[in-house]
């Protein structure tokens, strides 16, 4: 059977350096539909108040990491190196390229660009505080310029 390309591969709590189990992610990243703020009677999710952590996409998975607009780009990636984001690495045989080997390959995306300078604050780049749209991917990946060889854009 082929692996599907809508499945995600969970959350992952760079703090704790442990999943966040399924049943707990709407919680955890502040998902969940209230009454507080209804849209012609539908639940909705009310604004989020958890300002002290960031979300990053990496590889199928959410990763959660505290992190704030102040800190250097640098300090953020550092923090997702500590929490475990090279988790996200396929096994040797199957990647096009070296994976990530320490903090410095990773490249982080916020709106689309790439926040370059690892001495710019988040700010800088502005990125809200408690901001989880935001992408962690392989600087080598960036740079090759091609789609990953098992991407949909080769179908």
């Amino acid at each position: 059977m082929a692996e599907g390309v809508s499945l995600g591969k969970g959350a992952w709590d760079c703090d704790t350096g442990k999943e966040i189990p399924p049943d707990k992610e709407a919680e955890v990243f502040e998902e969940i539909a209230t009454m507080d703020l209804p849209f012609e009677g539908i639940p909705t999710v009310p604004p989020r108040k958890d300002r002290s952590h960031m979300v990053f996409f990496c590889g199928g998975c959410r990763y959660r990491v505290t992190a704030h607009p102040e800190w250097t780009v640098a300090k953020v990636k550092q923090a997702l190196w500590a929490g475990g984001i090279q988790r996200s690495n396929k096994p040797p045989e199957k990647r096009a390229t070296p994976g990530l080997q320490r903090w410095e390959d990773l490249a982080l995306i916020y709106g689309g660009a790439v926040l370059d300078d690892d001495n710019k604050c988040m700010a800088d780049y502005h990125v809200p505080p408690g901001c989880q749209c935001l992408i962690a991917i392989e600087r080598a990946k960036l740079d090759s310029g091609r789609p990953d060889p098992d991407s949909a854009y080769w179908n």
